[in-house]
């Protein structure tokens, strides 16, 4: 039996080779023996490590009344203020383009 990392890795290959056949997931399920709530187990899995980078959420960055603070308000209405500093802007910067 494979160990768990080349069962991993076969099923993770599974997902790119559905992906390269352009069939739907029911039928690669079905022309290659794959039971399909194990597709679609995997499929998950893989979907997370794709999404894995993507953790932050959107934010909208507003000036505020005060010019020396910057205050950025997330989706979920989280606030973080900080002093309006070239060292802050650079790691706003660096923080939106990572």
């Amino acid at each position: 039996m494979q160990d768990k990392k080349e069962h991993r890795a076969a099923m993770l290959q599974m997902i790119t080779q559905w992906q390269q056949s352009r069939l739907t997931q029911k039928t690669y399920c079905a022309t290659n023996n794959i039971a399909y709530h194990v597709f679609h187990y995997w499929y998950g899995v893989y979907r997370s490590k794709q999404n894995a980078g993507r953790c932050f959420l959107a934010v909208n960055i507003t000036s505020t009344a005060s010019p020396e603070k910057i205050t950025i308000t997330g989706i979920n209405g989280i606030q973080v203020q900080l002093a309006f500093t070239d060292q802050s802007v650079h790691f706003i910067k660096q923080l939106l383009l990572s």
